[in-house]
């Protein structure tokens, strides 16, 4: 199971048709096993307050934070028979592949969707629409946020944390106030959308290992560094250069790339960035550490001379990456949400 950031009650809604995900309440059967969940977060947080009254902390922070009962009456859940952790687990929202037998997904395995010892499809589903929704131009057509998960049943390691997340919608930062009701609304009209988008994109069978092997690729991937760099470059390059240069992409990044550059970058520089990071993905790719150190240098001097590096936080040569990482990542999505959008241009660019 894989809850996301959005309560109510709701009838099952399809985001993909055709790969089979939907996102629905949880069955009778979760919502009396989510009562557990709850009981162990609970106790956790007891006791993590009770160690820090120990300590001398300042606790009033966390006075009611756990009241169910409270909860329950902000949000009008009020159900006569029924205790409040019940009422809770009944208003969580998940996301599933709810129609399997249907789906593409039997393409890549006809037993199941998720493996049991493989991340469950809708997490990666769930990361490829957040990724897309996030370019510039993806938020002129999908202004609300797409959800984030709180809570995945495979995780056995971390702690749950779901009347947490739940709590946190009730007292919201003052600059992002918005009722739970509205948000979750806003959030199903953001995956409905993008799965749209997807489904019409997954016409051939080619479009499904394509976008099958860019959502494997983009999944679980938290390390801004030379990996990171190598691993981004070459979904761009795959996307965006002519299959038919034979691997050949001087010139062709510097006239493609910039296109799709945040204005974090500026225009007159974007040939500049593009030719450092075709350079830097090649020599990465060869174990060239010396012409990656030069290629870093190169990229501190044209584009973070006002950059306060703290090397007691990270060493320069990190700092470099993370910042090269966040703008490679920003026009991979605006790259993904051109190729969900325009499948056309984007083949016409990539042929040019």
């Amino acid at each position: 199971m894989v809850l996301l950031n959005m309560y109510g009650k709701i009838e099952p809604i399809t985001i993909s048709k055709k790969l089979g995900v939907s996102i629905c309440n949880p069955a009778p059967d979760w919502v009396k096993g989510l009562q557990e969940d709850f009981m162990e977060e609970i106790l956790i947080n007891n006791h993590k307050i009770s160690s820090f009254k120990q300590s001398g902390i300042d606790v009033s922070w966390a006075v009611g934070r756990y009241d169910l009962q409270n909860i329950v009456e902000q949000l009008g859940w009020q159900e006569d028979g029924k205790n409040n952790m019940q009422i809770i687990a009944e208003h969580l929202i998940e996301i599933q592949v709810s129609d399997f037998e249907s789906s593409l997904l039997q393409m890549k395995n006809e037993n199941m969707d998720s493996p049991t010892c493989e991340p469950q499809y809708t997490r990666k589903f769930l990361n490829f629409c957040c990724k897309v929704q996030s370019s510039r131009n993806a938020k002129k057509v999908v202004p609300k946020q797409i959800p984030f998960s709180t809570y995945n049943s495979d995780d056995l390691q971390k702690e749950p944390l779901i009347i947490n997340y739940l709590q946190a919608m009730l007292h919201p930062h003052p600059a992002h106030k918005v009722t739970v009701s509205d948000y979750t609304q806003g959030g199903i009209n953001a995956l409905t959308k993008i799965g749209e988008l997807i489904d019409d994109f997954l016409v051939t069978d080619k479009d499904f290992w394509l976008f099958d092997y860019i959502i494997n690729a983009l999944f679980s991937d938290e390390e801004l560094n030379s990996y990171h760099v190598f691993k981004t470059m070459s979904l761009i390059e795959m996307l965006i250069i002519n299959p038919k240069g034979n691997g050949k992409t001087a010139g062709e990044i510097e006239f493609k790339l910039p296109q799709f550059l945040s204005d974090r970058i500026p225009q007159k520089d974007g040939v500049l960035f593009s030719q450092i990071m075709r350079k830097l993905r090649n020599k990465i790719a060869h174990g060239d550490f010396e012409a990656v150190q030069q290629l870093l240098e190169l990229y501190r001097q044209a584009f973070m001379q006002n950059f306060r590096f703290d090397e007691f936080e990270y060493s320069i040569e990190n700092w470099t990456y993370m910042d090269i990482c966040l703008r490679l990542d920003e026009a991979l999505n605006e790259i993904l949400w051109f190729m969900l959008s325009d499948k056309e241009k984007l083949n016409t660019l990539q042929m040019s």
